[in-house]
């Protein structure tokens, strides 16, 4: 058994890992190597307390390698401990929760422990599996965990990759309190397990604890388990596949994975992600090449050079409301446009104000996309009405198709040296940084993708598409 990167066992410390093991005999379904590994660490007791050493337990496994399986056997090994335990299965929703509850149900009521158990209560919303000694195993979606506080003794997070960094948080901030409840209730450490295959640069709250572990930093009371192949391996090579993957041989042989691969035809970073457990950044490469940035610099324009020429204002937040940049376009008499950066604000709180002030100053329209981390603010300035009750902002009018459009065009129009950007470090910074991901044949700004803000040049994107989109009845001057 190969492991990518992880907690090594601690010989010093006893563990519970060989009642798990029988757990698992006696639902019918052995612990593989690997999960036995797992079960030992994880169960590792603190010979000063006689519990468990570790509080959290996070495990990042490819697909098909039996990751159900041991969670099931450690819900139920758990909810067997002792008496009235509270055991939850959190999944991405509750449908996903659900399904995988009902096939645990299902094992559980054909193995040597359906004695212990009694009927499970499987209404939807309300599914819950009771044993004979008062605890029970619940599954759960999202929605119905973050941000509360639950009672719990055993928590499982399954499928972390389908969380924002917010949201894990938001549950992780919810059940400290609880477990130091339970603790001093039961005399049992609680355990919160987050298990997941590796996911996409949009999996910001396990992308997060993977890159700090594998930095070192892992904290006293965590133990984590990383299987899959390494960065430098191929994974369209099936036996760097066979080498790493925890199960191969054992669930499944090279005939098999095969047919797996096939079922993945004209998707390499899904089979990579799948089987190899490498995680799907999405990225095809950086927006704009250094070379085409460095040949269309030009001079920023001052608000006494403006001529009379119109204008645009320009807003775009980045991802988590970090921060909001504010650019303009100025377009030429010859049809070019000038974009240049005006601020870059941090969060959203203080922008209605500044980028009223500035299209009222200039009396300029505001171009901004109304959906993801912008639509907040966007929906802000919209409500803000003069005395009259007029409003106080004049938007361009945008579809979610002409969003799409924006960076292809504002490229284009670079190449094509219709396009010119006012000299700026953080806008330098931002087109350094900032990368696309594709959708059909269009490609968008990858916000939690690239490597820095992209606010300063989505904003910029917008502002130069803003200029050649202006009221048919005239563009508004700066006077």
């Amino acid at each position: 058994m190969l492991m990518r990167g992880g907690t090594k066992r601690d010989e010093t410390r006893p563990t519970d890992g060989a009642i798990v093991a029988r757990t698992a005999e006696m639902l019918g379904k052995p612990l593989l190597p690997w999960q036995r590994y797992v079960a030992d660490v994880a169960g590792e007791i603190n010979t000063a307390t006689g519990t468990y050493y570790y509080d959290r337990v996070v495990l990042s496994t490819p697909r098909q390698c039996g990751k159900s399986t041991l969670i099931d056997t450690e819900d139920t090994r758990n909810a067997l401990l002792g008496p009235d335990r509270k055991i939850y299965y959190l999944a991405q929703t509750g449908k996903d929760a659900e399904k995988h509850f009902k096939d645990f149900v299902q094992q559980l009521s054909k193995s040597r422990l359906a004695p212990f158990a009694l009927k499970p209560r499987l209404s939807n919303g309300g599914m819950e599996q009771r044993f004979r000694n008062g605890s029970f195993i619940c599954p759960l979606a999202v929605t119905k965990v973050a941000g509360h506080g639950t009672q719990m003794d055993k928590f499982t997070i399954d499928e972390a990759f389908s969380l924002d960094d917010e949201t894990g948080k938001l549950i992780l901030d919810g059940m400290a309190p609880t477990m130091n409840t339970r603790l001093h209730f039961t005399g049992v450490q609680p355990q919160i397990w987050i298990t997941s295959t590796e996911g996409t640069a949009d999996s910001t709250f396990l992308n997060g604890l993977l890159d700090s572990f594998r930095a070192g930093n892992v904290p006293k009371r965590t133990c984590w388990f990383d299987f899959g192949i390494p960065d430098d391996a191929d994974p369209e090579d099936f036996q760097t596949i066979l080498k790493w993957h925890p199960a191969a041989g054992l669930l499944w042989d090279i005939r098999q994975l095969r047919d797996f691969r096939e079922q993945f035809d004209g998707n390499e970073a899904g089979w990579a992600r799948a089987f190899g457990n490498r995680r799907d950044n999405g990225v095809a490469e950086r927006v704009i090449h250094d070379q085409l940035w460095q040949s269309t610099l030009a001079t920023p324009i001052t608000p006494d050079r403006i001529d009379g020429r119109p204008v645009v204002i320009a807003a775009a937040v980045d991802v988590d409301a970090t921060n909001t940049s504010i650019s303009a376009a100025i377009l030429d008499h010859d049809g070019t446009v000038t974009v240049q950066l005006l601020e870059v604000l941090d969060g959203t709180g203080m922008a209605p104000a500044e980028i009223t002030r500035i299209c009222d100053t200039y009396h300029a329209p505001l171009v901004m996309d109304c959906k993801g981390p912008n639509a907040d603010l966007h929906d802000r300035l919209a409500s803000m009405t003069d005395e009259a009750g007029d409003p106080l902002i004049d938007f361009i009018a945008m579809q979610s198709s002409d969003y799409l459009a924006v960076g292809q065009a504002f490229v284009s129009g670079l190449q094509n040296k219709l396009i010119r950007h006012a000299a700026d470090a953080e806008l330098d910074a931002s087109a350094a940084n900032c990368a696309r991901t594709w959708s059909g044949d269009a490609w968008r700004v990858t916000r939690r993708g690239s490597t820095g803000l992209t606010s300063p040049i989505e904003s910029c994107m917008l502002a130069s598409w803003g200029a050649h989109h202006l009221p048919s009845d005239g563009a508004l001057q700066i006077f």
